[in-house]
């Protein structure tokens, strides 16, 4: 199954996407990371640590800037064996469509395209 992982300014931005993704569709996992340090922003490390983490494929949704920018440079990074995807959509309504799709069974390319349909 897909994973998502969301990279958010906000810690509560993050883990809020998280727990709606949770109350609305089942056996999703959703990886928030938000904030650095306590306070708004991001920082690279805690994207790479969620994706070196990963137990199965992933798509990414982010919020502003050096999110973007960090996800990229994590994904970049990253020589594992899973597939991990930046997708270009709002990062609630992206990763809560992302989460259904996920979630009634669509592979991984049909959830991707899914989503970037959407959003094109």
């Amino acid at each position: 199954m897909t994973s998502i992982i969301v990279v958010s300014h906000s810690e509560e931005i993050a883990y809020g996407i998280q727990k709606l993704i949770a109350q609305m569709t089942e056996g999703v996992e959703v990886i928030a990371v938000g904030g650095s340090d306590g306070t708004i922003g991001t920082s690279f490390e805690p994207i790479q640590q969620a994706i070196e983490g990963l137990k199965d494929d992933a798509l990414c949704f982010y919020d502003l800037g050096s999110a973007e920018m960090n996800l990229d440079m994590a994904i970049e990074m990253y020589d594992g064996e899973y597939r991990v995807e930046k997708v270009e959509a709002p990062i609630v309504e992206g990763s809560f469509l992302a989460s259904v799709n996920i979630s009634t069974g669509k592979d991984y390319g049909e959830v991707v395209e899914a989503v970037e349909s959407e959003y094109r």
